[in-house]
């Protein structure tokens, strides 16, 4: 299983660096599957129809959001946790002024799954045992399939930073 990603370009507008061109590197996506997608997918490996996987899944998103709203998290079984954050404004330093008014904004959050290991690294659900780092456009075809292959270097399954995002050119804003 391998992971894109692209060459990001950024001038340092700060710090000792200030100036200089720097090269970062930041997840690629090749797009977005649609539920109706994922719930083809399931399909072909169950005995459910797609139109049966899209009701299931619909009905799970109705019921997160009405659970969310009673104020509970909801756990996704080896995905993590979905819950709502607060965004606020400035602490106040007397605590009978701290109460709703400083919320500015309630947003979706998500904390994936993980394992922590003995050395304290984490290793998290969603990403595999070991995952290759490719970078986009340098992938390899695969005669058999026509398909893309491998062809980077292998990194721990989720250990380490928590770095990613979604999206096709995403990741630390370096542009």
């Amino acid at each position: 299983m391998s992971k894109s990603y692209k060459v990001a370009k950024k001038t340092s507008n700060m710090g000792e660096k200030k100036g200089q061109t720097l090269f970062s590197v930041r997840p690629y996506s090749y797009g977005t599957l649609t539920t109706e997608e994922v719930a083809n997918q399931i399909a072909v490996e169950s005995t459910a129809t797609p139109a049966d996987v899209k009701a299931v899944l619909d009905r799970y998103a109705y019921y997160v959001k009405e659970n969310l709203k009673k104020g509970y998290d909801i756990e996704l079984l080896g995905f993590g946790k979905l819950f709502i954050r607060f965004i606020t404004g400035k602490a106040v330093e007397d605590e009978s002024k701290a109460n709703a008014k400083l919320v500015k904004s309630l947003v979706p959050a998500f904390r994936p799954s993980f394992t922590k290991l003995q050395n304290g690294t984490r290793l998290y659900n969603l990403i595999p045992d070991s995952i290759e780092l490719v970078k986009y456009g340098e992938e390899k075809k695969d005669k058999t399939t026509g398909g893309e292959t491998t062809g980077g270097e292998t990194t721990g399954g989720g250990s380490g930073t928590e770095a990613g995002g979604t999206g096709s050119d995403n990741g630390d804003g370096l542009e």
